[in-house]
């Protein structure tokens, strides 16, 4: 999978997950610091499709990258 394509399908889980996490937790989920919410994501990540994180260098890092510029757009 090249690195367009993972970001772009961990993009599209990001906004499903948060949108997701909207719905089911009675409006307290907007009020976390987007930090936290990466951070949450990043475990969603790990358990449910690790094979996303599978990339040269710091994964972590890479996916907060991306999130945080979503979230900025």
């Amino acid at each position: 999978m090249s690195t367009s394509e993972r970001r772009g399908v961990v993009i599209g889980l990001w906004r499903a997950w948060r949108q997701n996490m909207r719905d089911l937790s009675d409006g307290w989920f907007p009020y976390y610091d987007s930090g936290k919410q990466i951070h949450l994501f990043s475990e969603y990540l790990q358990a449910s499709h690790p094979h996303l994180l599978d990339m040269p260098g710091q994964a972590y890092q890479t996916i907060h990258q991306w999130i945080a510029e979503d979230v900025e757009s």
